[in-house]
């Protein structure tokens, strides 16, 4: 007799049969020493699915596979709210299908929750499959909603550290099947997105408890193969708002002071992060002497090091590689969000044939230009920035007060302009 699962696997899925297989063959291989059952919730998949999916499932997991079909597709939150009711384990596990276990990734996820009582969930470090990070946990600023270090290198020393978050993704988030219906279970009203924001802040507000990403447990994520995933992003956001927007607060900033980094206001009055002045400096002298491949990689290990690429580009335009260095001037905008910047990657992209990015980055330009001047914008933020976190008042206060009004004869507030001088002078 089987002995009586631990945990359920719940998947939800809609057509993408590769991804499906793929992810039930890694469960297999990877879920070791585990008891667990597989439910898999299908939204009226028209491809291989139907007909694939219960054959490889009972020939892998036997009697302890379930297929859950519905006629049509009822969304990501109804499926695994309908896996979850199916749920015979103590624990639950959701899982999306564009994801694949790495070794034993279930044990140390079950270990954290059974030691610390005070998480109500937990989720895995989610990889990119070239190793960088897709997830380690959600953060907000005052206008976003954004995976915490994406694209940071899965060796980084921030991304081994355990820390307590806000929301996790449902992407792969184990918790108990009691506390996922004690915190409402997944809200239906949203379509495919920030469902799992939604339960964490629940979890949070109604049952007292923290979340936690387990950096040492990774599992890679495809992130975004469903069609249509995005769809209905904006009234999702404004479902969110409507539901849990006292329940959550900017954290960007605080992470980012915690792990060495310094938070600054973009022009778009939004909350960023960049290295310190003395580590740029480090970094600039350890690649004294050395290759521009030396170079390259550095920049790739330290995804705010905003100097790196500002010299790679200089060195490609100046080769006649103009089109290599279009990432990288894409990179450095996220990572400054700046008039001056985006300004300068609009002539870049212009002057290399590049139209549609030369577009998008004079229309970014032109709203940082408005946004830095607009004082209805500046009150506003203001107000928002009231609370009892006195280091984003002081930062907000600082910024936008310097934003207004400028020092005569002194360079601007942002250090990016004495720091990083145009590319056109050829580097830092």
């Amino acid at each position: 007799m089987r002995a009586a699962p631990r945990v359920s696997v719940i998947i939800p899925v809609f057509n993408c049969w590769d991804l499906t297989r793929n992810c039930l063959l890694s469960l297999r291989g990877h879920a070791l020493n585990t008891d667990f059952e597989v439910i898999v919730a299908d939204n009226g998949s028209s491809d291989a699915t139907a007909t694939e999916l219960a054959p490889l499932g009972s020939a892998l997991f036997g009697d302890a596979f379930r297929f859950l079909r519905f006629p049509e597709n009822i969304n990501f939150g109804p499926a695994c709210n309908a896996g979850a009711r199916a749920a015979s384990a103590p624990f639950i596990f959701f899982l999306n299908n564009d994801t694949l276990l790495t070794t034993n990734c279930l044990q140390p996820l079950l270990r954290e929750l059974e030691e610390d009582a005070s998480l109500g969930a937990v989720g895995p470090l989610l990889l990119y499959p070239d190793d960088r990070v897709q997830h380690l946990g959600v953060s907000f600023t005052l206008n976003r909603v954004l995976h915490l270090y994406s694209d940071f290198p899965a060796d980084h020393p921030v991304v081994r550290r355990k820390r307590k978050l806000q929301t996790l993704t449902a992407a792969a988030l184990l918790l108990p099947k009691k506390f996922f219906f004690e915190a409402g279970a997944f809200c239906e009203e949203y379509r495919n997105g920030f469902e799992d924001v939604d339960l964490c802040l629940q979890i949070r507000r109604r049952l007292g408890l923290d979340l936690s990403c387990i950096p040492g447990c990774p599992v890679i994520h495809l992130e975004g193969r469903s069609k249509g995933r995005k769809d209905c992003e904006k009234s999702n956001g404004t479902l969110l708002s409507r539901r849990c927007g006292s329940m959550f607060s900017p954290d960007l900033h605080l992470f980012g002071l915690k792990d060495g980094f310094e938070p600054f206001i973009s022009d778009d009055y939004d909350i960023c992060l960049r290295m310190t002045e003395a580590d740029e400096e480090a970094l600039e002298a350890e690649t004294a002497g050395r290759d521009m491949d030396f170079l390259y990689e550095l920049t790739r290990r330290h995804p705010l090091w905003a100097g790196g690429r500002v010299r790679l580009i200089a060195a490609l335009d100046k080769a006649g590689k103009g089109k290599e260095a279009a990432p990288l001037f894409h990179e450095l905008v996220q990572i400054r969000m700046t008039a001056e910047i985006s300004r300068e990657a609009a002539l870049f992209m212009a002057r290399h044939g590049e139209d549609a990015a030369a577009e998008v980055y004079a229309r970014l330009h032109a709203g940082l230009i408005k946004s830095r001047s607009d004082r209805k914008a500046a009150r506003k933020f203001l107000r928002r920035a009231e609370s009892h976190d006195t280091f984003l008042r002081k930062l907000y206060d600082v910024s936008i007060h310097n934003r207004l009004h400028p020092p005569i004869d002194s360079v601007p507030a942002d250090r990016n302009r004495s720091a990083y001088p145009s590319l056109k002078e050829g580097g830092t």
